[in-house]
């Protein structure tokens, strides 16, 4: 069986273009001396705070069509949620491995590559009929 990555941390805000580019994000910095899987972006499940796990797309990098040079994130977006996560402590388990991080030429190229790695998510997650698969 595959080693399952999580982290654990309280949801900052960071710079919100995933909510602009409609895929609003739950955002927790990693601690430099946590184990690091390969940078990317995975399926994964998040545990909100009453325990309830979420289907999600997870960024773990260092955003670099956001900034040039920065901290190691955790971007979670949650697949059909809505609500305010900001000050929660939420646990993000990486389940599957989608793709490298990669730096998009713009903020389109992001958006696209974001919907269609949902799309992954939400097939290997739920198996396309919005029931867990597994974990």
């Amino acid at each position: 069986m595959k080693e399952l990555f999580s982290f654990t941390g309280r949801v900052i805000t960071g710079h919100r273009l995933g909510h602009t580019l409609g895929f609003p994000t739950a955002n927790i910095v990693v601690t430099p001396s946590e184990k690091i899987p390969t940078l990317g972006v995975y399926a994964a499940w998040v545990t909100l705070p009453d325990g309830t796990r979420r289907a999600a797309v997870t960024n773990l990098g260092v955003r670099p069509t956001v900034e040039a040079a920065g901290a190691l994130w955790v971007e979670s977006y949650l697949l059909d949620f809505s609500g305010d996560l900001y000050g929660q402590e939420l646990t993000v388990t990486l389940c599957h491995f989608l793709r490298p991080e990669r730096r998009f030429p713009n903020v389109e190229a992001l958006r696209q590559a974001i919907a269609h790695n949902a799309e992954e998510a939400r097939s290997l997650l739920l198996g396309g009929k919005g029931e867990p698969s597994h974990l």
